[in-house]
């Protein structure tokens, strides 16, 4: 065994299960779960057609990037085609609308909202790199109660996200419980009505 074997990590292919929007593999570096003392978390994943996947507001404790370009790295800017809906406040009553139609690179402050986001058109792949500045991938969420109130809960790989299908397993964002969730009648089916919906809750958080 070499000095450096701890500092060198070869990707996995992580099959995934979301949807022909995304090829059937994504590449993740899961910080501290894959190198020990890394302050680091990023994946690699491809976009093939329009879709509305991340539906929800969320905010990490650490600065996060997201960097989209055109996915024929020879050529980044000139395969770009597409057209993306991205949300972003400091308080969910202050969310604000971006567009994205070039290659763009978004810088998340910690404990910052972001999101819905959505895919509106797709004439070329997008390619998605995420970086957090953090070893430990985890999220904070807005929950409604029976009752009607709101909270702030955290969930996440590092947080109290279980997988769905495998007891004692944490969720990796694999995409394969969302097949039992094909019927489910979404709440929001744009991202701008999401947006509007956590805007409009009038929360000063």
């Amino acid at each position: 065994m070499g000095k450096i074997d701890h500092l060198v990590h070869t990707f996995e292919k992580q099959y995934n299960f979301w949807g022909d929007f995304m090829p059937p593999y994504q590449a993740y570096f899961r910080g501290h779960d894959c190198m020990k003392e890394s302050d680091i978390y990023t994946c690699y994943r491809a976009y093939l057609k329009e879709t509305f996947i991340d539906r929800f507001p969320n905010f990490h404790p650490e600065d996060e990037y997201l960097c989209f370009t055109g996915h024929d790295l020879n050529d980044p800017f000139g395969s770009f085609d597409a057209e993306i809906e991205f949300w972003i406040g400091d308080k969910l009553c202050n969310l604000e609308k971006h567009i994205i139609t070039e290659p763009t690179m978004i810088r998340i402050p910690a404990f910052t909202w972001h999101c819905p986001l959505q895919y509106i058109r797709v004439g070329k792949p997008v390619y998605l790199q995420v970086l957090g500045t953090r070893g430990k991938f985890g999220f904070g969420m807005l929950q409604q109660n029976p009752d009607g109130t709101h909270e702030i809960v955290y969930a996440g790989s590092a947080g109290n996200l279980p997988c769905k299908l495998e007891k004692g397993k944490q969720c990796t964002f694999c995409g394969k419980c969302r097949k039992n969730d094909a019927n489910k009648k979404e709440l929001h089916q744009t991202a701008t009505e999401a947006a509007l919906y956590y805007k409009n809750l009038g929360l000063d958080i």
